[in-house]
């Protein structure tokens, strides 16, 4: 090839093309690299075998294909819109700060991006919103530049795929900026393009922010459409559905669709959903209780999205790591990450990023027992004490509650349960419905609080989200002992610090154990002292490797990357004191239960 003149190498590759008819992509590009100027039938070749490729499940692969069509095309239009929608493509796979090389080239030349309206403008806005959003963090530059390009469109173009990706981003650029003015618009453009409910973006708009007088419907909406997914169904019907159902405690039986997703996006080079989807699963996993796996995959999406320039997410996926820190009493860790969050955050005004940096500090303060701090905190996410309805303030009630009444605030206590139940966020979720009770037996009088806890502690599926079950069990259990009723309290302080310590929440941990203690129960064995236990997670994958399955079949029976299987089994070595997985039956012993049927199986995967 090096020694080939130019016009050798030209026939070489017209051979190939002339031999690779049957194969349409590879006789295209040869074609193209034949080529010595431009030629329209070629561009248009490869266009069609971009078009191909990325329906076939390559989404990185189609970018060089178009970039090709675009410097072979005669039409300065036809090559602007080309390389947009390889700056498009390049938005999903990374790295971002090739979008703007090809968005720059697109803008060089005289381009349909003139011609307001059409399916190009629409590209071009979700390919610059795409860099700006993750790659920047400009969210309301995006929102503005997403807004624009629909406001300019003609309704005509409401079935136009591209419409329904920027009505997409545009609901992505409402939940990370997360003020009222972004929601209004995206609200405003749904009524325009989609007045019927079409697309997956009304449902989940209506499930984030305006539920309406049936939260419950809008619930059931939400699992209907997850049951009618398909199991390959592509990241932009998927992840807009996983982010709701994430935001309403519904995304547990469904993992498995974020899972194959992650793995097939990852096969085909479309890095930055599988990075999204990451970053829903962490969430999932941490709200279940399953915090090594919500650290592994937050840990996982971090590297790719530092790698290739998706600093949004990367903020996001620290806030989870934060959340994991808090929670096990990592003040130092949890506090530094919020931190640096914050510092990226406040600047660019991404209000619901900078919230869940200072929930992290809330968490972090509970933990260390500092009520004044946590209760600050609080009240910056619920505009100094007033109810602000969105996905944080409803997870977070329990917490506010928590602090306002350690430290006196009882009747700012009272006052935002009320706004929490007048705004129906507990008819969202069990989970909600049941942290919702808990906080109102917290802040209720001693005569109405007992029964309060028991219904807190008797809703559906309680055990599916332990810490605040065990949070809920630690308040019950000082209440009772406060109120004299011993043997009672013994037995949900016994359980909340079961759990507690299981889970690895030591400060909450401690505390059961303190308070176990003041209840007359002399024998309860220190948090320190105890023996480190498996999590369920970690017991199951322990099961099964002393089976003899490899981390590749145990991954596809549990829905994890065979990464994630080592890595758990990484840290199983060392609290069962072996080194091998040999010696995994015996370390279990008696403690190895059988493996449960499919459906109990599934149930406590999700």
């Amino acid at each position: 090839m090096r020694a080939a003149t130019p016009e050798e190498r030209r026939s070489a590759h017209l051979a190939l093309a002339e031999a690779l008819t049957g194969e349409p992509a590879r006789h295209a590009w040869h074609l193209a690299e034949a080529a010595t100027g431009p030629d329209e039938a070629v561009a248009q070749a490869l266009e069609t075998a971009a078009l191909s490729i990325s329906c076939g499940g390559r989404t990185a692969a189609a970018v060089d294909p178009l970039v090709r069509a675009g410097e072979l095309s005669p039409n300065p239009a036809d090559r602007s819109r080309r390389l947009i929608e390889a700056a498009y493509i390049a938005s999903a796979t990374g790295p971002l700060d090739r979008v703007t090389r090809l968005l720059a080239d697109a803008r060089r030349a005289d381009d349909a991006r003139q011609a307001s309206g059409t399916p190009t403008s629409l590209v071009f806005a979700s390919a610059t919103a795409a860099y700006l959003m993750y790659g920047q963090g400009q969210v309301d530059a995006a929102h503005r530049l997403l807004a624009g390009a629909l406001a300019d469109s003609d309704t005509s173009h409401a079935n136009c795929d591209w419409t329904e990706d920027v009505l997409y981003s545009l609901l992505n650029a409402s939940i990370f900026g997360g003020r009222q003015e972004l929601w209004r618009l995206l609200g405003d453009a749904l009524a325009r393009f989609d007045p019927d409910g079409r697309t997956a973006v009304r449902l989940c708009y209506d499930a984030l922010v305006d539920t309406g007088p049936a939260p419950r419907r809008v619930r059931e909406g939400l699992l209907s459409a997850l049951d009618t997914l398909p199991a390959d169904a592509p990241p932009w019907r998927l992840i807009p559905l996983a982010f709701a159902a994430m935001g309403t405690d519904t995304l547990g039986e469904y993992r498995h669709l974020c899972r194959s997703m992650i793995d097939r996006e990852l096969d085909c080079g479309a890095v930055g959903a599988a990075i999204t989807g990451l970053l829903v699963l962490s969430g999932d996993s941490y709200h279940s209780g399953q915090w090594d796996e919500a650290e592994e995959l937050a840990r996982q999406g971090l590297d790719l999205a530092a790698a290739l320039g998706y600093q949004l997410l990367e903020c996001h996926l620290r806030v989870h790591l934060a959340f994991v820190a808090a929670t096990r009493g990592q003040a130092e860790v949890a506090r530094a990450l919020s931190d640096e969050v914050s510092r990226w955050a406040a600047p660019r005004g991404l209000g619901n990023t900078q919230a869940f940096a200072w929930y992290a500090r809330a968490l972090t303060a509970l933990g260390q027992g500092d009520y004044e701090e946590a209760y600050l905190q609080a009240t910056r996410l619920n505009r100094d004490g007033a109810f602000a309805p969105s996905m944080i303030s409803s997870w977070t009630v329990m917490d506010f509650v928590e602090a306002a009444v350690r430290t006196g605030r009882i009747e700012e206590a009272r006052a935002h349960v009320a706004a929490a139940q007048r705004a129906g966020t507990a008819d969202m979720s069990p989970r909600r419905a049941m942290s919702s009770l808990g906080a109102a037996a917290l802040a209720a009088p001693d005569d109405r609080a007992g029964p309060l806890f028991e219904a807190a502690l008797s809703m559906p599926d309680a055990d599916r989200w332990p810490f605040e079950q065990a949070r809920i069990q630690l308040a019950y259990g000082q209440w009772l002992r406060r109120t004299r009723d011993t043997a009672r309290a013994r037995l949900h302080l016994r359980a909340a610090l079961e759990t507690l310590d299981r889970l690895g929440a030591r400060p909450w941990a401690v505390r059961a154990h303190n308070e176990l203690r003041a209840a007359g129960v002399a024998e309860a064995v220190s948090p320190d002292s105890r023996a480190v236990a498996l999590t369920t997670q970690e017991r199951r994958i322990a099961t099964l490797a002393a089976g003899g399955l490899t981390n590749k079949q145990i991954g596809q029976k549990l829905y994890l990357s065979h990464r994630t299987v080592s890595g758990h089994l990484h840290r199983i070595f060392p609290k069962l004191g072996i080194t091998s997985r040999a010696a995994l039956r015996d370390a279990l012993g008696a403690e190895a239960s059988p493996e449960p049927d499919a459906a109990t199986d599934q149930r406590r995967i999700a």
